[in-house]
């Protein structure tokens, strides 16, 4: 399973940080793919996890911060989509995935209106619209 973790730290205390996590090695299951420094006391951690001793070693860093874990699932392809505008490669992926066609159709919909609008208002107008036409399908 994948995480995303977010550790709040008092950069004082810096060392202990750096002493909890080089005492011991993680367990090979454990698999670190990103670490991220934002700017101020907060660092963004991307991993991997199978086992509950993959969660109790990253649960250390609660040792000197606060560690804040959240499952995350890669939906990268989605969103480079909607940043390029290419409904077809986003409709295309889709169907590669296995989603139903009806419900790709519906997807898509929302998304081609949203793209098409004059604005931004006149978008999120379509999408309120869209989610009204939704509640009365099958009634």
């Amino acid at each position: 399973m994948m995480y995303v973790s977010i550790l709040t730290s008092d950069r004082a205390r810096d060392p202990e940080l750096w002493a909890v996590i080089w005492r011991g090695k993680a367990p090979s299951t454990l698999r670190l793919h990103h670490v991220y420094n934002l700017a101020g006391n907060k660092r963004v951690f991307v991993w991997e996890g199978e086992s509950a001793a993959d969660m109790q070693f990253m649960d250390r860093f609660n040792q000197v911060g606060v560690f804040e874990t959240y499952p995350a699932f890669d939906r990268t392809w989605g969103w480079i989509h909607a940043f390029e505008g290419n409904l077809e490669a986003f409709k295309a992926g889709l169907l590669e995935r296995g989603t139903n066609p009806d419900r790709v159709e519906t997807m898509v919909d929302l998304r081609a209106r949203g793209h098409n609008a004059a604005n931004d208002y006149a978008a999120m107008k379509e999408a309120r619209e869209w989610v009204a036409r939704q509640e009365n399908v099958g009634r």
